[in-house]
């Protein structure tokens, strides 16, 4: 499995979940950040992707390559300002030529799992019905779960949410429900242990 880290910090509260998601599925879970693969939006061109050659040449064949021989693909992102972030669109834009056909953005998001990290006040609700939808329009059940640092009493940007027992004994459920399926095994590990960080 990978888990695609798209905050803009490695060691926030993104990282820790995954981080903790790694433990639980007793290191199946390979972590990356998005821009460790340093992806570019599209153009200026002439739609070259369209017949099957993007003349750029970054992350982009990288991380559609790995993410093709995974299993599945988690996706650990915050809010900025009520938005999801920019590399996400980025991917998307960059991935559309093969996102428009069917049954490739079908099979595409069925291995997708998305964990958002924000707040009501900041657009949490938008951004997560945002995310349904582009599941919906695929004809998948979306696989969305939302976390609120206030829900937890904490600032998402200055507290560790993955101190919470609460955050971590809904992770372990995510990753009880997302290894079920793969008959893999996993394993609790009731506080969080100082390699988290």
């Amino acid at each position: 499995m990978l888990g695609l880290n798209f905050s803009s910090r490695k060691n926030g509260n993104c990282g820790d979940f995954l981080l903790f998601l790694r433990q639980q599925t007793n290191n199946r879970l390979v972590i990356r950040s998005i821009h460790d693969f340093s992806l570019e939006g599209c153009g200026p061109c002439e739609y070259e992707c369209i017949h099957g050659s993007c003349p750029k040449k970054d992350g982009l064949t990288a991380l559609t390559a790995w993410m093709d021989k995974e299993e599945q693909s988690i996706f650990v992102m915050p809010l900025y300002n009520g938005n999801l972030p920019s590399a996400f669109y980025r991917l998307l834009e960059r991935m559309s030529p093969r996102l428009h056909d069917e049954a490739e953005e079908k099979r595409f998001w069925k291995k997708v799992k998305i964990i958002l990290v924000g707040n009501p006040e900041h657009g949490l609700e938008p951004a997560v019905q945002t995310l349904k939808d582009i599941y919906e329009n695929a004809g998948v059940k979306p696989a969305v779960t939302a976390f609120s640092s206030v829900k937890y009493g904490m600032k998402a940007t200055q507290d560790r949410m993955i101190e919470s027992r609460e955050v971590r004994s809904r992770l372990v459920e995510l990753a009880w429900e997302w290894m079920e399926s793969r008959k893999v095994s996993v394993k609790y590990v009731g506080e969080v242990n100082d390699d988290i960080r």
